[in-house]
């Protein structure tokens, strides 16, 4: 049995954080899929409740669930989240590849100061110090708990 590393639990990090976004992305354009685009609220709930992509979407969910425990067990929501972030320059891309929807300058702006930010955020460290990493113990003493 080996010991894990620092670099494991990164690399499972950016793994599960590649993985929130990319099931994040799926779950949005499945349920753009699903959703008819014509009718009323009663004709679309209904329309959207028996589509395999909607019930598609609801299994991703799930998946996105567990999958975000895990990774908020290896880091700071306040590092994860912003990172996740760029789900919304996936789906904004891929919508209009898919569904050939307009990306306008403005919205360009948008996804770029998006991906500084999370250029920015992931240059943090990914887990706050603890007490007792800013206190180091005097010589001797040993820790109660």
């Amino acid at each position: 049995m080996s010991i894990p590393t620092p670099k494991r639990p990164r690399l499972l990090l950016w793994m599960g954080l590649f993985l929130a976004i990319s099931l994040d992305t799926s779950v949005q354009l499945c349920w753009r899929a699903s959703v008819p685009q014509h009718g009323g609220m009663a004709h679309a709930l209904g329309a959207t409740l028996i589509k395999p992509l909607f019930l598609l979407s609801l299994l991703l969910h799930v998946w996105q669930l567990f999958n975000w425990m895990m990774v908020l067990a290896l880091a700071d929501l306040s590092f994860v989240q912003p990172i996740t972030a760029l789900s919304y320059i996936a789906v904004a891309i891929s919508s209009h590849w898919l569904f050939s929807e307009n990306l306008d300058p403005l919205q360009f702006c948008g996804i770029a100061m998006v991906l500084v930010g999370v250029i920015l955020v992931s240059r943090t460290p990914s887990v706050s110090p603890t007490i007792t990493d800013i206190q180091p113990q005097p010589e001797g003493s040993e820790a109660t708990g």
